[in-house]
């Protein structure tokens, strides 16, 4: 049996810097331009008909990790003025921003799909998961905000809220969140910003084996 011996001082730990707060604040300035721009489509107060930064929540997730839900968690409370109301409600919404593509993203990534949805299985599993069950959750959590606020009825919210609510981000997902992943995933994968794992820019595996340092004392037995 093979013992490995390791200096607590070599262990290499993964690094979280410049790198990512960029990430969370070009992704957070994108989610917030195309928030504005689709408050113009709003049809019920707070939801709007084709609600285009989820899209760009959901890949973010797929190329950046917990980054990508970050920067939408933040992009959602800097357009709170948009769409009526505080940045303390914002806040609330901009969780259920945050938790639904990050669920999203951590099962996509347990489920290996090719990013680029080239094959079917990946492009199912997307869909499904991406542009189907995260909406659903996202939006159940996020109408029972309206409903705390007192914009909404209980009935209302769960019925047309929730539905439109889906349904802005269903297509936004579907549509343009596909074409993106389609389109860029190579080009992001192939770069110094993707990231492996859901925090850092090494996978699971790679970080455990950055742990083991070439040259560290090795007993055999």
């Amino acid at each position: 049996m093979a013992k490995v011996f390791l200096m607590k001082s070599q262990i290499m730990k993964p690094r979280i810097g410049a790198q990512e707060v960029a990430l969370v604040a070009m992704s957070a300035a994108i989610y917030y331009a195309l928030a504005v721009v689709a408050s113009v489509i709003m049809i019920i107060p707070g939801v709007t008909l084709f609600y285009y930064p989820e899209a760009t929540a959901m890949v973010t997730v797929m190329w950046f990790g917990i980054w990508g839900a970050l920067a939408a968690w933040i992009g959602t409370i800097l357009l709170s003025p948009f769409y009526g109301y505080g940045y303390p409600i914002g806040a609330m919404f901009g969780f259920f921003s945050f938790y639904g593509p990050l669920i999203a993203g951590i099962i996509l990534r347990k489920l290996h799909i090719d990013l680029t949805l080239k094959d079917k299985r990946s492009f199912i599993w997307w869909i499904l998961i991406a542009a189907v069950i995260a909406p659903a959750i996202e939006g159940a959590g996020g109408v029972l905000v309206f409903i705390l606020e007192g914009w909404y009825t209980w009935q209302f919210a769960y019925t047309y809220g929730w539905f439109l609510w889906w349904f802005g981000e269903v297509t936004a997902v579907g549509i343009i969140g596909t074409i993106l992943m389609r389109v860029l995933s190579k080009f992001i994968m192939r770069s110094s910003l993707f990231h492996k794992g859901l925090i850092y820019r090494e996978s699971a595996e790679e970080e455990s084996a950055a742990s083991a340092p070439e040259g560290a004392d090795r007993a055999v037995s």
